[in-house]
């Protein structure tokens, strides 16, 4: 594809059906067109004057800093944000560059660099950015209202109140996952506000001493939800079936199968499409002892997994996770593909 000589009807009749390969290939004779100097900063960051004027530790300043002047376009906009989006979707290492490439550019990418965020030891910056907490909070350039998905997952770079005041000022969530160091009865009020689609927890420790209540509006919106650990749930698996929008359950292995299978045989569970029961890698015993051929409901699917966050960074990112690939060995049991006594993912 040549962006200088190809009609812009032609080229906008492309951004339905343009492959990776060509998005590639766009990217490439875009980025030439802009100069040698913006190649040399895409290229080669550390030895441009550009970034020698900002510190490497100051991420919070290229976000918020001036960007370059706007350049003419040499493609059709949508098609130009097509590509940008894709390239920072598909390498979020890459957007600290992006940003730099033209101001229109730094206003399509900037959204992605918040939309999927893992509060780790290995997203120090974002997680810096995050903390400002209030105070700046008001900033129409502040990025909390970009963040979609948020796992809070590690203490060693965030307080378990600095992740409470993130997550209470991320409003736009719809995904979240809480390690049970975050976990608290007093995230209720603020997880009631959201409109939570996807949700992984620990249920006990989230009501503290009181019931689990699955009428609490967190839940009003839930498609998948991932209960961590066993304690408080066998009391509760009756009353799954009342959530309005549930697709996709993933329940703690050590839980009893008939207690599993007793939530798919509920007449008001007719909406689940999946129910996944998952070991852990150094688990891989109990998961092989677990795999015994049996008729069960065709949506039962037990796996393993190496990476839990991983795994949901992966799903929040759109790429192949847990769900995923349950959702295809489903699929494929109910078209006879997959032997009707396996329900296990290899």
């Amino acid at each position: 594809m040549n962006p200088t000589t190809a009609h812009p009807l032609n080229q906008a009749k492309l951004i339905q059906g343009i492959t990776m390969h060509d998005m590639s290939d766009a990217l490439r004779q875009y980025i030439r067109t802009l100069g040698r100097r913006t190649a040399k900063k895409l290229s080669h960051p550390k030895k441009t004057q550009y970034s020698e004027r900002r510190p490497k530790s100051s991420p919070h300043m290229n976000i918020h800093s001036e960007t370059p002047p706007i350049e003419p376009p040499f493609l059709p906009p949508e098609l130009e944000q097509l590509i940008f989006e894709t390239t920072a979707d598909m390498y979020p290492k890459s957007i600290f560059t992006l940003l730099q490439v033209a101001r229109r550019v730094h206003i399509w990418v900037q959204p992605l660099l918040f939309r999927v965020i893992r509060v780790n030891t290995h997203n120090k910056a974002l997680i810096n950015i995050l903390k400002t907490g209030k105070t700046d909070s008001k900033r129409p350039d502040h990025p909390y209202g970009h963040v979609c998905h948020l796992a809070l997952e590690s203490i060693h770079n965030c307080s378990v109140d600095e992740g409470g005041l993130i997550l209470e000022l991320c409003t736009n969530v719809i995904d979240l996952g809480l390690n049970s160091w975050f976990t608290d009865p007093a995230l209720l009020p603020v997880l009631g506000t959201l409109q939570l689609r996807r949700l992984a927890v620990n249920l006990r420790v989230l009501f503290g001493q009181s019931p689990i209540d699955l009428r609490h509006p967190l839940f009003h919106s839930i498609t998948h939800l991932d209960i961590f650990r066993v304690e408080g749930i066998v009391d509760i698996l009756p009353e799954l079936s009342g959530l309005p929008g549930l697709t996709h359950l993933a329940l703690d292995s050590d839980l009893p199968r008939e207690k599993l299978l007793g939530v798919l045989s509920g007449s008001g569970c007719a909406e689940l499409e999946v129910l996944l029961v998952q070991w852990q890698r150094f688990e891989k015993e109990e998961y092989r002892s677990a795999k015994v051929p049996c008729v069960y409901d065709v949506r039962f699917v037990i796996a393993i997994y190496s990476d839990y966050w991983a795994e949901w960074e992966n799903g929040a990112r759109g790429r192949e996770d847990s769900w995923s690939r349950a959702d295809e060995f489903v699929r494929r049991k109910r078209k006879r593909e997959v032997e009707e006594t396996r329900y296990w993912i290899n």
